[in-house]
């Protein structure tokens, strides 16, 4: 009773030098935090729901996003529900010394950084093994299903969908046009187009969000959504996200995806050509017919990208040390940049990152390192795909969405280097704890 008095007393002192309204966003805020402490559930997916929101706050020489922020209260409430309930629960996975590994690696790449900021991409990564253990121990003490995380990624791909296609017909909150409209290569209308980025910071990242998104969606729908009707609309949405981000890189990811779950879903080898050759020949041929000899792939040309490539190679074979070992995270400013071209202006110099996943890992963690992380890439597809041969029922389907989504990622990667952001480590793991929480059995289904 004495404390209700207290915090009445004080609130009416308060509002004698702050305005009430400011206080009573303060307590709403307050009693919105509490409840997330005690909600680690709520907090996790408020974790995922804020992945693609990419904008960095920062506070003297340390950024950081909202995403991040959430990560660490995740953590934190999960912490405190552990001590509150003291659940008996195992944390063990077969990836814990793939993770072990990647943590020792990711250490040294920041530690021997030739960039003052490499230590923050160790703990970026740290990030995303945080949210692979956070969904490890909340599935595993039955505070959410596997198909609530699936719930809350696609609802969180529909909310970016619907933002980006606003941004691409109204062009507000769009910072990007340029002449990749299909339409307009059809004669129906203007090449121009702004191009949808949702809360990314571009539209390559909303893009690739959106279809690992598609590809987890994709098998859900064939194998266990039975409301087909809204499940087609929300993935038209979605697959209009896709399109109006105009990124060609994130629609060669999509095709390769669709085609291996194509492919390898079908029950017999015959089935599989036959789903494989109408897609190419319905779908695929059409779309390079119409667009192999336009400006649409210029700059993913050979050629084009081939300048551009140029830079961080040159930064790898600069000296042994940067071969096999690398430069560090974070690194790619302070080695690669100065061999970009003379003629390009500083102000320029951003659009000249690697655009190449693969290009980016060497670059930073050397030959060794890399081939250590594409190992354990390598990995999670295959192991993904023998679940998939080998298992049934509910795990299956989440054996096939996790390798269709790793194939797409393999592509995306070839014209992009989304999959270095943290962003997407965190959403990368966030889908690995849903296949590896069955490691360790259980007496209930999670």
């Amino acid at each position: 009773m004495w404390l209700f008095v207290f915090i009445s007393a004080l609130i009416g002192a308060l509002s004698l030098i702050i305005p009430v309204y400011w206080i009573a966003l303060a307590l709403l805020g307050v009693a919105g935090l509490i409840y997330l402490a005690l909600n680690p559930d709520k907090t996790f997916f408020l974790a995922i729901f804020t992945i693609p929101f990419t904008e960095r706050i920062r506070v003297l020489p340390i950024s950081f996003s909202i995403n991040e922020v959430v990560i660490l209260f995740a953590l934190g409430s999960c912490l405190l529900n552990g001590l509150l309930t003291a659940p008996k629960v195992s944390l063990r996975t077969s990836l814990d010394g793939w993770i072990v590994l990647l943590t020792l690696l990711f250490l040294g790449c920041g530690l021997f950084s030739i960039s003052h900021t490499g230590m923050l991409g160790f703990f970026k990564i740290v990030e995303a093994f945080a949210m692979f253990y956070i969904g490890i121990y909340l599935l595993r003490t039955r505070q959410i299903t596997r198909a609530d995380v699936l719930k809350v990624i696609l609802a969180t791909a529909l909310f970016q969908a619907l933002i980006g296609l606003f941004q691409s017909v109204t062009g507000i909150g769009s910072d990007f046009r340029s002449n990749r409209g299909y339409l307009g290569y059809l004669g129906l209308g203007s090449n121009m187009v702004w191009h949808g980025k949702g809360t990314t910071w571009h539209f390559n990242t909303l893009g690739n969000f959106l279809v690992i998104s598609l590809l987890i969606f994709v098998p859900l729908f064939f194998r266990h959504i039975r409301r087909r009707k809204i499940a087609l609309l929300w993935a038209g949405i979605i697959l209009l996200g896709i399109i109006t981000t105009y990124s060609r890189g994130t629609l060669l990811g999509l095709i390769a995806g669709l085609l291996f779950y194509l492919a390898v879903s079908q029950p017999n080898w015959k089935r599989s050509l036959y789903m494989v050759g109408a897609f190419l020949l319905l779908v695929i041929f059409p779309l390079v017919s119409s667009l192999s000899n336009s400006s649409y792939v210029e700059t993913v040309s050979y050629n084009e990208r081939l300048i551009i490539w140029q830079v961080p190679l040159a930064a790898i074979t600069a000296s042994s040390k940067a071969f096999w070992f690398g430069s560090g995270l974070n690194s790619y400013s302070l080695a690669a940049w100065p061999y970009i071209p003379a003629f390009v202006p500083l102000s320029q110099y951003h659009n000249w990152f690697a655009h190449n996943f693969y290009l980016l890992t060497v670059m930073e963690s050397g030959m060794i390192g890399a081939f250590i992380l594409f190992s354990f890439l390598l990995f999670l597809w295959l192991n993904s795909w023998s679940q998939y041969r080998h298992s049934r029922g509910g795990h299956k389907t989440y054996a096939i969405l996790i390798s269709s989504a790793m194939v797409g990622v393999f592509f995306v990667s070839i014209f992009d280097h989304t999959f270095a952001s943290p962003h997407y480590k965190v959403f990368i793991f966030v889908l690995l704890s849903l296949l590896y929480v069955q490691d360790v059995p259980s007496k209930r289904r999670v």
